[in-house]
């Protein structure tokens, strides 16, 4: 089984969305030759083709043949960067639907293994086992839709599937216990654990002078409807749901500081708990905002507004330049300097625990204090 150990303190190995356009490739390979502690390892991404067995609906996935995926992974090794193709759906269908497409799931996997794609994410185990059925070799990687809570669930699927990588539930983010402990656990069973940099999923709310904001409601109604929504009719049904629900619940400030988020700057942070994979979100973004996002985790540093950092939803419908969108809030990267010390120095404090506004209100604060 391949698998791959953490390098030394201080490298960042990073993990990107791949829009399969070959710009991408050459951008990438430019990107990693500014610092020799940071490596664009990987991309991930899915086919529209195969979408009922992805983690997004049809209409924002690139409707390209099977051939051309074959020479855009040959382009990728030879660049030095691996692929992994995500079969990350949470329902990809009835088991009676699946029954009948078995042999297809497998033959596709098998053509994925044959033209060199290094790993296969997952989110649903029924998927994991038909990947173990195809091949006993190709990497195998568990998707945050799946939501580990709990490190001994990923003995099990170890245990299970032979899997070897991990993208940690965004949830975690901020765990420092959890983190570190998965981490050991991850290192010493040379499983990779990838943490996402650029996710603010979240939902917030205000009740008089209170706002909060927690990990989102909706998220897995958002990753269902990802499922059935082929197009972009289909996604602006009752009233854009979940979408047009949770984007405009994140109209206060201080909701996108408590969005789980990791800037470039603080991934030194995430290596002293043995942490140096990466995941880098956009994969339905163009080709400049994902190399202009990438860009800034290869340097550890962003200038610019921290909401930039995230493909804007709204850009989904509209097709607005990600570059040209106008956000709802200009928040000066630079000046969250030290906002994450407050979860490393206190590892017992946990979001999940707290009721946010009322029993803590540290984001609030810093908000109000810093911007």
């Amino acid at each position: 089984m391949s698998s791959t150990l953490p390098a030394e303190m201080g490298m960042s190995y990073f993990k990107v969305g791949c829009n399969f356009d070959l710009r991408l490739i050459d951008g990438m390979v430019e990107l990693n030759t500014i610092s020799s502690n940071s490596k664009v390892k990987e991309f991930y991404g899915s086919d529209r083709r195969h979408a009922s067995l992805a983690a997004r609906p049809a209409f924002r996935l690139p409707d390209v043949e099977e051939r051309y995926i074959e020479n855009y992974v040959k382009r990728c090794n030879a660049a030095g960067i691996e692929f992994n193709y995500t079969l990350n759906s949470m329902y990809p269908g009835s088991k009676r639907t699946i029954t009948s497409n078995k042999r297809e799931i497998i033959d596709f996997v098998q053509f994925l293994d044959g033209i060199g794609v290094k790993t296969v994410t997952v989110t649903n185990p029924i998927l994991a086992g038909l990947v173990r059925e195809a091949s006993e070799t190709i990497g195998l990687e568990v998707s945050t839709i799946a939501h580990i809570d709990a490190v001994t669930q990923i003995k099990a699927w170890k245990h299970r599937f032979g899997i070897t990588a991990v993208c940690s539930n965004l949830l975690k983010n901020r765990s420092i216990r959890f983190l570190k402990s998965a981490s050991s656990y991850c290192n010493e069973s040379g499983i990779v654990l990838n943490l996402m940099v650029n996710e603010f999923c979240a939902i917030g709310g205000n009740e008089g002078a209170k706002t909060y904001t927690t990990h989102c409601i909706y998220r897995d109604s958002c990753y269902l409807c990802h499922s059935e929504n082929e197009s972009i009719e289909d996604d602006q049904l009752l009233d854009r749901y979940p979408m047009g629900y949770c984007i405009p619940s994140r109209n206060d400030k201080s909701s996108w500081l408590k969005a789980l988020f990791i800037r470039p700057e603080d991934i030194r942070l995430y290596h002293g708990l043995g942490i140096n994979h990466f995941k880098v979100t956009g994969r339905t973004g163009t080709t400049q905002y994902i190399l202009g996002t990438t860009e800034a985790y290869v340097r550890r540093s962003w200038d610019g507004n921290l909401l930039a950092l995230w493909k804007p939803l709204e850009t989904i419908l509209s097709g607005e330049s990600e570059l040209e969108f106008s956000h709802c809030h200009e928040i000066d990267n630079k000046k969250l300097e030290g906002f994450l010390s407050y979860w490393f120095d206190n590892q017992l404090h946990e979001c999940a625990n707290e009721v946010c506004g009322e029993t803590c209100d540290y984001c609030n604060a810093f908000c109000k204090q810093a911007l």
